[in-house]
């Protein structure tokens, strides 16, 4: 009997050392670089990140300011966090992003449950009149852009450059689709090409955002063992977007 309860101490307390484990935490930045036509880059924003995992759960805080204003570029403040789990790749639970654009203050919640959108909340709310429509089997299984963004810094959440994300911002819809046919390895770099798919939500009779729709988009990593993140790249036109890690 003694040795029982001896042993069963013994394992709630490995169990509990275990359940208990010291967060990882990490903090990465990045700038973002506009270019147009055949200008010179320019920095025009920047992102502070802070991911934090604990098990198969990890929140995800991040801050967007813009640094330059530049006439192509709306400028845009905000900051916002994730909650969600890790199955596969990073699932959103809970997504907030609180931020201003164009002088006007907005904010965008996103609650799922079971790959399901269970509470959606906008300030201010949009004129679906005036948007692509939205049907509801095409908000099933979507992760919000932030979430995009977090998992192409890690190769292995890209599939080798074969894997389709269903993105919703909370209003527009659109799927970024990587295909591994336009894999290209070249200079010891992987270079994952994808497409953006205009789904619903877009504005039927104005132009969109540069940020909110891409002719082709660039994921590219490290050819090495670790497949690190090196850069991302997206087009609109004559303007080119960047983002690279600041080291």
């Amino acid at each position: 009997m003694q040795l029982t309860k001896y042993i069963f101490i013994i394992l709630s307390l490995f169990i509990s050392a275990t359940t208990l484990a010291d967060p990882f935490i990490e903090e990465r930045n990045f700038v973002v670089e506009a270019k147009l036509s055949i200008l010179p880059k320019i920095p025009v924003m920047s992102i502070d990140t802070v991911l934090e995992i604990q098990n198969n759960n990890y929140e995800y805080k991040f801050s967007i300011r813009t640094n330059n204003i530049v006439d192509f570029i709306n400028k845009v403040n905000g900051d916002g966090g994730i909650i969600g789990i890790i199955d596969k790749f990073y699932k959103p639970l809970h997504y907030k992003y609180r931020y201003t654009r164009k002088e006007k203050e907005k904010f965008v919640e996103i609650k799922y449950n079971d790959g399901l959108i269970s509470e959606l909340n906008l300030i201010p709310e949009p004129d679906k009149n005036k948007l692509t429509k939205i049907e509801d089997d095409m908000l099933i299984n979507t992760i919000d852009p932030s979430s995009f963004f977090l998992n192409i810094l890690n190769y292995k959440y890209i599939n080798d450059c074969e894997k389709t994300f269903r993105i919703f911002d909370g209003k527009r819809r659109y799927d970024v689709s990587f295909t591994k046919a336009d894999k290209i390895i070249s200079n010891n770099l992987i270079y994952c090409k994808a497409n953006q798919v205009k789904l619903g939500g877009y504005k039927i009779d104005e132009d969109e955002d540069v940020f909110a729709s891409s002719d082709y988009i660039k994921v590219i990593y490290n050819n090495n063992d670790v497949k690190d993140f090196y850069g991302y790249e997206a087009n609109n036109g004559a303007i080119t977007l960047y983002i690279n890690e600041v080291k």
